[in-house]
């Protein structure tokens, strides 16, 4: 088609021959120019493209696609034809006369395979756009064999120039191209097209007769011819990769559709024909069209059409190769030229029309089509490359330095003069120009852009709202729809700096220029001021106040509600209070409604503004409040009383300014002073009054002795004497039966009545005082009054006296107790009975589940219980009642605390029998008696047991279950003469005793927690000590056995040592310490020394010489060394393996030793010793003839390991004496030892 159309063709036809329905066959017809010479011979050589620069295709790349669906085309045109066929890989053409009459350009294909037939809806609205954008081509006809399925055709309005004004840069940025002239005109495109089914058979077209579409649509275009101006260098780069070069001149060519086109077209099918969806675009994006669509879009909604350089695939534009991407940038920055001068155009009419019309239909219709304007170059992402757009944008608002136009409220502005609208300042906003709200809405895409992206516009703001107060007076309306946007803009958090705020209230003028919103202080309240009352002149009209919050107006205003003390203090000076009996009554009508809600300060205010006002309406005029008596007082029918509709309304306010409720009391009395008066008639008219008294007059009627009492036979006196109120009590029976003063009352007696609630109010007592009943209840009362008392005492007591009563400050013994004819206060007696056992008071039993409110405890307090105990113990007697007193005791183990049983830990309170003087009982405290004595101790240590429950106490207060490791050291030091003589020879007993110290000692540490006892331990003789008794002494060498025995002593520290060694024991026989580790921890704890390092020992060896069996030996000893060390820990190493190989043996004759214990001094001949030679490293093992190997080993192990015993001994004579073989025979690792040690 684009072929066709360079070809100047102005109609087309293309049939689809079909056979068993599909495709076999097709035919494109054109009326263009006939093929020139040169056009056969590029034909020839296909893909080539066509040279000239100002045609799209024309047999390029377009006709090479024919072999995608057919190997053989054939091609007539002007009488010549031309056939391509194939020999081989080989394509190969012949030429030749075509004597056919058809003078159309034909192209013939016969299919490769048989194609579906086309769908006609889909190939319809493919033909139409490519129709849209030819500048030749008008019809178009599509034909099923011989049936006519699809015509199209197109009717050009001629075009009219449009002006370039001077504001308008006409260059592109590169100045590549420019922009001379535009042509606007319409397009009117029609169809005709079948209506079938999806599924049909081509036959079917001759039997059935299908319904027809036919539709229109109506389009603007804008064309723009363009210079174009490029170097020479460009031009060559261009040709090198499109095989053309640049055009001198060319043109784009934008399609849309106008508002009046879009109505047309709207107007013409009410449901646009699917062939023209692709064409009518608004209000989506169009496409560029490089003679047919590509895939790429415009961003705003017009189709352009334009000489751009396409990619291989001709669906989208060239921006990637560097040279395509300058060409075809620059061509399609004067598009956004163009669009902008289109759209400054449109907006020049609407202003002309704006001007021209008032009515508001019209300019409703004028403000679509800005709105249709507007939206038609509104930009959004263009789609595959958002470059393009972003190109065609920059342009649009780039190539004027005038403002973009629209249109507003005021006409058409520069955008930069208009505001963005706000609905809350629709009310008021008149002058200022702002974006009409359907503008706004249908553009708000772009208003959205312009402000927050371009900053082409604003939103109004408040120094538009001052231009607009300083420029005209607003109506109350508009100050209404004012006040309320002041508000929200201020609650959206929106700053107004104090200038800006002092101008608004200065300009706000209200009914006239002098009445500002500074002028105003507060606003209206018609809850509490009717709005039919005067009110001063700060008070805004409350036509307007209503329609805002109160807490706005405070808030953003700093108004202040009109309150009702304001308001007094502007009516009360009204003339009309004083002589107007209406207007009087209506001021204190609203006084009174609003009183309740006033705090007192104000009530005192109104009453010092009204209280000397003659307003008071009465039945004899208006009166000062004191002059005027409330309606109700009728005492005496010349008071001035008050005369209200609805006097109940109005009696706070009444009472507030002084209105007298009651006739004055002395006046009453003055009046009842001038005859014989009745206490009965006084009652009767205080009583109806009693609510009107005032303070002091209630106190003055509280204490006038004016009541009589009734005399003792119920009658009354001849000479009335009278009394105050508080001094008599109601006539009532029980009141007679305790003999108490009775008022004098005529008739019947009731508490309910409005007088015998008065006289209660005043005093007068219903039943006996507490002080009364008490002393009722007590002796020396009368046993049946005291009965009746105590028992009405307690059945009222929660009733009359317990707001009253405290048990701590009753001074009556009034509580009967269990025992009888005793009285108690309820701090001297209780209610549990086991309490008694310890001379305690307790209640009556019938009584003790109802005195425990009267204060009446259940048992005694702690602190008392320990006093009482401490005086029991002194009484003889106390010994046989101990048992229950513990048990009791006992019972309240948990009321006492940790001070009270420390407190009795150190009292004696415990009694137990004199073993000697069975009558006297002895007490000791807690901490000398025990539960249990191990046998043979109980003379030191007293034994008690008053049973299980009873013993439970005394166990809290410190009583031990038997003797503590303390006690026992204690006992040592204090008896320890006494005990070993008691024990009688039993010396286990004894050491039991030490066992249990020494493990004190050992873990618990109780005894270490007492220096000053561990000190007397040390010094007193309490240790069994050890020494021998020999028969017979033996003095050869070694460490003989003694013949002798133990016998045993008791001694101090200082003298027994620690038998640590055997030598020494013999030698000296010292008093040591059992053989045994716990005694002898305890012994080096007291400070018994060790025995081994207690001796100073001198050794001196006589005869001294090398022999066969000192060298045997001590090659023996180097031999075998490092067996001797094996599996031995470092840390247990006295001296290593190399003082043993260097250490030397010598034999000697005999050993001289001289053994020194403190003064005893003992010379002994040993056969076995290690010295050190004088002044050097070097050790010498000395031996005797005597000498065996097991002395030897003893020595040796004595000076190579630190800690040792006779199983080291013993270990090391084994190794020492048993040979090799048979060492490795008992598993010893003999050759790995000494394979180490090589």
């Amino acid at each position: 088609m684009q072929n066709s159309d360079d070809a100047k063709s102005s109609s087309i036809q293309i049939i689809f021959e079909t056979k068993n329905n599909v495709v076999t066959r097709i035919l494109f017809k054109n009326n263009g120019i006939y093929f020139r010479p040169e056009d056969w011979n590029r034909l020839k050589k296909i893909a080539e493209g066509n040279p000239d620069e100002q045609k799209i295709g024309a047999f390029g790349v377009g006709f090479y696609s024919l072999f995608s669906v057919c190997d053989n085309p054939f091609v007539f045109s002007g009488g010549q034809g031309m056939a391509f066929y194939w020999r081989g890989n080989q394509l190969f053409t012949k030429q030749g006369q075509n004597k056919s009459t058809d003078d159309w350009t034909t192209f013939l294909m016969d299919m490769k395979d048989p194609t579906e037939i086309p769908n006609i809806e889909k190939f319809s609205r493919f033909l139409a756009n490519s129709l849209g954008f030819t500048e030749n081509l008008q019809n178009i006809s599509v034909l099923f064999n011989d049936t006519l399925v699809i015509r199209l055709s197109k009717k050009i309005q001629r075009p009219e120039p449009l002006r370039i004004t001077s504001e308008f840069n006409t260059y592109s940025p590169q100045r590549m191209f420019q922009l001379t002239s535009i042509n606007v005109g319409r397009v009117q495109l029609d169809v005709e097209r079948l209506i079938v089914p999806t599924n049909f058979n081509v036959r079917q077209l001759h039997l059935i007769n299908y319904q027809t579409e036919k539709a229109s649509i109506f389009l603007k275009t804008a064309n723009g011819d363009l210079d174009v101006r490029v170097s020479n260098e460009f031009s060559l780069k261009m040709e090198q990769i499109t095989k053309k070069k640049p055009p001198r001149k060319t043109s784009i060519q934008m399609i849309f559709t106008g508002f009046n086109e879009h109505n047309l077209s709207s107007d013409s099918d009410e449901n646009i024909s699917p062939v023209f969806k692709d064409l009518l675009q608004y209000p989506e994006q169009g496409k560029i069209y490089i003679g047919f669509s590509t895939d790429q879009t415009t961003g705003c909604c017009s189709h352009l059409a334009a000489r751009v350089i396409p990619t291989m695939e001709r669906v989208s534009i060239d921006m990637a190769n560097e040279t395509l991407a300058k060409y075809n940038s620059e061509l399609l920055y004067l598009s956004g030229t163009l669009c902008r001068i289109l759209y400054e155009d449109e907006m020049d009419q609407i202003k002309r029309s704006y001007n021209s019309v008032n009515a508001v239909h019209d300019r409703a219709l004028l403000e679509k089509r800005a709105a249709h304007a507007l939206t038609h170059f509104t930009y959004h992402p263009s789609t595959p490359n958002t470059q393009i757009g972003k190109i065609l944008e920059s342009q649009f608002f780039d190539c004027t330095r005038k403002n973009l136009s629209i249109l507003s409220t005021n006409g058409v502005l520069p955008i930069s003069d208009v505001r963005i609208p706000d609905p809350k300042m629709k009310g008021f906003i008149k002058n200022v120009p702002v974006v009409p709200t359907n503008i706004f809405e249908r553009c708000n895409i772009f208003f959205i852009k312009a402000k927050n992206t371009l900053n082409l516009i604003r939103d109004l703001n408040f120094q538009d709202v001052l231009h607009e107060l300083r420029n005209r007076m607003f109506s109350e309306n508009e100050i209404t729809e004012l006040l309320k946007w002041f508000v929200s803009y201020r609650s959206s958090g929106n700053i107004v700096s104090a200038s800006e705020l002092d101008q608004f209230m200065g300009l706000t003028r209200i009914g006239n220029i002098f009445r500002t919103l500074k002028t105003i202080r507060h606003y209206l309240n018609p809850g509490i001021i009717p709005t039919d009352m005067d009110v001063p002149n700060d008070v805004m009209p409350y036509t307007i106040s209503k329609t805002l919050p109160p807490q706005d107006l405070k808030k953003w205003f700093g108004w202040s509600e009109l309150t009702l003390v304001i308001w007094a203090k502007f009516i009360v000076n009204k003339p009309n209070l004083e002589n107007d009996l209406t207007f009087a009554r209506k001021v204190l009508q609203i006084l009174a409604r609003n009183l309740n809600n006033t705090s007192r300060n104000n009530k005192e205010i109104i009453r010092q503004l009204f209280f000397q006002k003659r307003c008071i309406p009465t039945k004899f005029g208006l009166k000062l409040p004191n002059e005027a008596y409330f309606q109700n007082v009728t005492i005496f029918p010349d008071l001035p009383t008050i005369e209200f509709q609805k006097p109940l309304s109005v009696q706070s306010l009444m009472e507030l300014l002084g209105v007298r409720k009651v006739v004055e009391l002395k006046l009453v009395f003055d009046r009842l002073d001038r005859g014989n008066w009745d206490h009965m008639q006084l009652v009767k008219y205080l009583a109806s009054m009693s609510s009107d008294l005032k303070a002091d007059e209630i106190r003055i009627l509280k204490s006038k002795p004016i009541w009589p009492k009734e005399d003792s036979a119920g009658s009354q006196l001849v000479q009335i004497q009278r009394f105050v109120t508080s001094n008599l009590h109601v006539p009532s029976s029980l009141n007679r039966e305790f003999g108490l003063p009775i008022i004098d009352w005529k008739g019947r007696w009731s508490s309910s009545t409005q007088e015998g609630t008065f006289l209660i109010m005043l005093g007068l007592r219903e039943y006996p005082t507490l002080k009364t009943i008490l002393e009722l209840a007590a002796p020396p009362t009368d046993p049946k009054i005291r009965s009746k008392a105590f028992e009405y005492f307690i059945d009222n007591f929660d009733k009359n006296y317990l707001k009253e009563y405290s048990p701590a400050t009753v001074n009556n013994a009034f509580l009967p107790c269990s025992d009888q004819n005793t009285y108690a206060k309820p701090s001297e007696c209780f209610i549990n009975l086991e309490c008694k056992i310890m001379k305690f008071k307790v209640i009556r039993q019938d009584l003790r589940y109802r005195v425990e409110k009267l204060g009446v405890h259940q048992d005694p307090s702690r602190e008392t219980i320990i006093n009482e105990l401490k005086k029991l113990s002194r009484y003889v007697q106390y010994g046989d009642d101990a048992k229950k007193i513990f048990e009791y005791l006992a019972s309240r183990k948990k009321d006492f605390i940790r001070s009270d049983f420390d407190q009795l830990a150190k009292f004696d309170f415990i009694p137990l029998r004199n073993k000697t003087k069975i009558n006297e009982i002895i007490l000791f405290n807690p901490r000398s008696v025990y539960f249990e004595v191990q046998e043979g101790l109980s003379e030191f240590f007293p034994c008690i047991d008053f049973g299980e429950r009873a013993n439970s106490f005394l166990s809290a207060c410190g009583v031990k279950k038997r003797p503590s490791p303390v006690d026992l050291a204690r006992l040592l030091v204090e008896s320890s003469a006494k005990l070993w003589g008691l024990i009688k020879g039993n010396i286990e007993k004894y050491l039991n005793i030490l066992r249990i110290i020494a493990i004190d000692f050992k873990s618990c540490r109780n005894i270490a927690d007492e220096p000053s006892l561990i000190a007397r331990m040390k010094g007193a003789p309490i240790l069994v000590a050890i020494k021998k008794e020999r028969q017979e002494r033996r003095t050869n060498s070694g460490d003989g056995n003694n013949d002798g025995i133990d016998c045993y002593y008791l001694s101090s520290t200082n003298k027994i040592f620690i038998n640590d060694n055997k030598i020494y024991q013999r030698v000296f026989n010292p008093l040591t310490a059992p053989e045994e580790n716990l005694l002898e921890s305890l012994y080096k704890e007291l400070g018994c020394r060790s025995l081994q390092d207690s001796v100073k020992e001198t050794s001196t060896p006589r005869g001294i010489k090398e022999t066969n069996k000192s060298k045997q030996l001590q090659n023996e000893i180097m031999e075998r060394s490092s067996l001797f060390y094996h599996e031995y820990k470092e840390h247990d190493i006295k001296r290593d393996e190399k003082w043993l190989e260097k250490l030397k043996v010598r034999e000697v004759d005999y050993i001289e030793t001289i053994y020194v214990l403190e003064n005893d001094e003992k010379k002994e001949r040993t056969d076995t010793l290690i010295l050190q030679v004088a002044g050097m490293d070097s050790w010498t093992l000395y031996i005797s003839s005597s000498s065996n190997l097991l002395d030897v080993s003893k020595h040796i192990v004595k000076n190579i390991y630190k800690v040792s015993n006779w199983k080291d001994v013993g270990y090391f004579n084994m190794l020492l004496t048993s040979p090799l073989l048979v060492l490795k025979e008992m598993g010893y690792p003999v050759d790995r030892i000494l394979q180490q040690r090589k």
